[in-house]
């Protein structure tokens, strides 16, 4: 047994089923061994598509992701799914190469150290050059990986270490409930005791609450207190729950704006976020003044760092929301919301309006549809304008906020739970970064739906240049409508091409009957409706 093969057979030990990457010749041996395995191998049209899918395969599965990618061109092609997988704290390991002993330090074919590189933006970044010891470095990397708060790791190991042959034992399956840290109970029994004797509140959610929204909407009509979910969190809490007030931060709901800002509240319970500037309207002092905060997480680096909590309580959210649902009693007195979410639509703008094709959207596609969102300006009226029914997710990446992250990490969401419809929402600007991987997608038959909204711009550096400066910037930031649809035809990919609402309708059998196949819908737009959050360039008061 080869030592790439035990690495192998320890993943498949521990519930590895599924792994992203691109064959290269300094990970051959990786790529022969998994034909022995019954782990899912997706290659992908670039490095960037594996990282990023390794990281959305981790946050719907919420277990471990696995990639297989070349050393140095491979890894630096694969930076921003690391980076992106550092930020919205994944477990993903990253498996790439080094040269052979034979030819090192002699200027060889690809020769680079990576882990260097990748050290700032993983938890563990290590070249492994003893063949002795690999299988426990590998061990203790995943480990690191999946130890709250969970991290990518990477690993490079030597192309000739990784055909050597293994001797010793592989490890046995992690005991992942012995890399849980010990947490704060007695803050927690503090918060529990607070929010029994507050009168009113608000329960703000964040991206780290995912696998908790039936818990957490019990407490909210327990206590009788809305909720507002940051950008990252958005349909962690469905939009047609009673309670919910919609997303709060970047492009927030003007429902939650008015509450929070104009609502005088006792308590503000804080779940899973790191409070960062797109969560809190620029780290607007309005969301907690004059409340008692408190703050739970599961990364106590997080707490204290942006709005003094009067309880930062470290601890994993199911074991804080369970306490919280076992000794806290329904109220009696109901309170209500405004029903609606948003002021009504004006027309300001020609061409196809973006607001009306959100606000519409959610009726046309399968009710266990999970939305992944791409960056750009359409992202705005997503945040704002996006209702998610009952059964319907959302995935997107707002923190580190790197064009293409959707469209080239759907086949990760994909993979994580196929039994799900998945609709990529991207601009132009971001499918010509990692478009390609719609390839991907039709040669794994993954039935996705890609809503590219044309324009012909890139909206978000246009508008937001006029925004800040008043006028645009240098460069060519418009440009010749390429047609997105016809460029997925000449591919052999599903595709048409509107230009009004009402075509949508049309659809709707499609999108219910993709036959494992990707489907394409090109939207035509003039980029003259704006959706700007100003807030990004104004100081917080």
């Amino acid at each position: 047994m080869r030592i790439s093969d035990a690495i192998l057979e320890f993943l498949y030990r521990n519930g590895v089923t599924c792994s992203f990457g691109i064959p290269t010749a300094q990970v051959s041996a990786f790529n022969d061994g998994l034909n022995d395995y019954d782990i899912e191998y997706v290659i992908v049209k670039n490095e960037a598509a594996a990282t990023f899918s390794a990281g959305r395969y981790a946050d719907l599965k919420r277990d471990l992701g696995v990639c297989f990618i070349g050393g140095c061109v491979g890894v630096n092609n694969g930076i921003n799914g690391i980076a992106d997988a550092y930020r919205n704290k994944l477990p993903v390991v990253i498996f790439s190469s080094y040269v052979g002993s034979a030819v090192m330090g002699k200027n060889s074919l690809q020769e680079l150290i990576t882990t260097d590189i990748t050290e700032p933006i993983t938890k563990y970044s290590k070249t492994l050059f003893d063949e002795k010891t690999i299988l426990e470095e590998v061990k203790n990397a995943i480990e690191i990986a999946l130890t709250p708060p969970y991290g990518p790791v990477h690993i490079s190991i030597p192309a000739d270490i990784q055909v050597m042959d293994f001797e010793g034992e592989i490890p046995g399956k992690i005991d992942r409930k012995a890399l849980m840290p010990q947490y704060d109970m007695d803050c927690l029994e503090k918060a529990v005791n607070t929010v029994r004797s507050s009168n009113s509140g608000v329960i703000m959610v964040g991206r780290g609450a995912r696998g908790l929204s039936e818990e957490i909407k019990s407490l909210s009509e327990k206590l009788q207190w809305p909720i507002i979910t940051t950008p990252n969190a958005k349909g962690l809490i469905s939009d047609d729950f009673e309670l919910n007030l919609g997303n709060y931060g970047w492009c927030t709901t003007d429902r939650a704006f008015d509450y929070i800002h104009h609502t005088k509240l006792d308590c503000i319970l804080i779940l899973g976020t790191s409070l960062g500037q797109m969560s809190t309207i620029v780290y607007n002092k309005a969301l907690v003044a004059d409340k008692t905060v408190i703050h739970i997480d599961w990364d106590a680096n997080e707490l204290n760092k942006i709005f003094p909590a009067d309880i930062p309580v470290f601890s994993d959210l199911k074991t804080a929301v369970d306490r919280l649902n076992s000794e806290i009693e329904a109220r009696e007195k109901k309170i209500s919301i405004p029903k609606e979410a948003n002021a009504p639509y004006i027309q300001n703008h020609t061409g196809l309006s973006l607001q009306l094709f959100m606000r519409k959207i959610t009726d046309f596609v399968p009710e266990n549809t999970c939305f992944i969102q791409d960056m750009g300006e359409n992202m705005n009226f997503s945040f704002k304008y996006l209702s998610l029914k009952e059964h319907m997710d959302f995935q997107t990446s707002l923190n580190y906020a790197c064009m293409g992250t959707a469209v080239g990490g759907a086949l990760g969401s994909y993979m994580a739970d196929p039994s799900k419809t998945y609709a990529v929402i991207v601009g132009d600007g971001s499918f010509f970064m990692n478009g390609m991987e719609i390839l991907t997608a039709k040669e794994h038959c993954m039935p996705i739906i890609y809503f590219v909204i044309n324009n012909s711009m890139l909206a978000l550096v246009t508008h937001g240049s006029h925004a800040q400066y008043g006028r645009c910037l240098k460069g060519a930031c418009t440009y010749e409508r390429v047609s997105i649809a016809e460029m997925s035809k000449a591919m052999g990919i599903n595709a048409v091409q509107i230009t009004s609402l009402d075509e949508l309708a049309t659809l709707e059998e499609q999108f219910k009957n993709l036959s494992n196949k990707p489907f394409v819908v090109e939207i035509i737009t003039d980029g003259s409706e704006t959706c700007m959050d100003n807030s990004r360039w104004n100081k917080s008061e």
